[in-house]
C-alpha cells in the first residue's frame, strides 16, 4: 500500500468548509448543528484512522460521494435551510445519501470481511439490503434527536414514509451500479 504524507484535496476540503459552518452556526448559535458538524468530520477521521490501520482504502469516488452528501445535508440543508425552503431537497437527499452509503457500507464490508459474489443478483440484493438498513438508521437517528434535543427533523408519518421510499429507490440505484460493474454473472 503506498504511503499518504499528506491530506488528500477532500479532507483538506471537507476540514475548511466544516469549519466554516461550524463558525456560521456558531453565529447564529444553532448548536445542534455544530455538533451535527462535529460528528461528521470525526466519523471522517475515524474512516481514515481504520483504513490506515487495517490496511483496506475504499475507493476515491465513493469517499467523494459520501462527502458530497453529508456536506448537502450539512451545508445546503441546515446552513442554507434548505430542508425548509425546497420541497423536494429532504427527499433528493434520502435518494442520493442511500446510494451513497450504500456504496460505502457495502464497500467496507467487502474489504474488511470479503463479503463478495461473483453473482450480479446477490450483489443487488447484498448492496440494496446495506442501502435500505442504513437509511432505516438514519430515519431512527430523526426520531431519537427529535425526542431528546427536541428538533423537528421528521413531520409526520408521510414524511418518514417518503423518506423511507427514497431510501430504498437509491438503495437499488447503487445495487443496480454495483451488480453493472461485475464481469460475471
Amino acid at each position: 500500500m503506498k504511503k499518504n504524507n499528506g491530506l488528500s484535496p477532500e479532507a483538506v476540503f471537507l476540514t475548511i468548509t466544516l469549519f466554516l459552518a461550524a463558525m456560521g452556526f456558531l453565529v447564529r448559535r444553532e448548536y445542534n448543528f455544530i455538533y451535527n458538524s462535529i460528528v461528521i468530520y470525526f466519523g471522517y477521521l475515524l474512516l481514515n484512522y481504520l483504513e490506515s490501520r487495517n490496511k483496506f482504502k475504499v475507493k476515491r469516488y465513493i469517499r467523494v460521494l459520501v462527502i458530497i452528501t453529508v456536506l448537502l445535508h450539512n451545508i445546503f440543508g441546515q446552513y442554507f435551510n434548505m430542508y425548509k425552503t425546497i420541497i423536494w431537497f429532504d427527499k433528493m437527499l434520502h435518494l442520493f445519501g442511500t446510494f451513497s452509503f450504500a456504496l460505502f457500507f457495502s464497500s467496507i464490508l467487502e474489504l474488511t470481511i470479503g463479503i463478495s459474489h461473483e453473482s450480479k443478483i446477490y450483489t443487488f440484493i447484498m448492496v440494496t439490503s446495506i442501502g435500505v438498513t442504513v437509511g432505516v438508521f438514519l430515519e431512527n437517528i430523526e426520531f431519537i434527536l427529535d425526542v431528546f434535543m427536541k428538533t423537528k427533523t421528521q413531520h409526520g408519518v408521510k414524511d418518514i414514509n417518503l423518506d423511507l421510499i427514497f431510501n430504498v429507490v437509491g438503495s437499488a440505484i447503487a445495487g443496480v451500479f454495483l451488480s453493472l460493474r461485475k464481469n460475471n454473472v
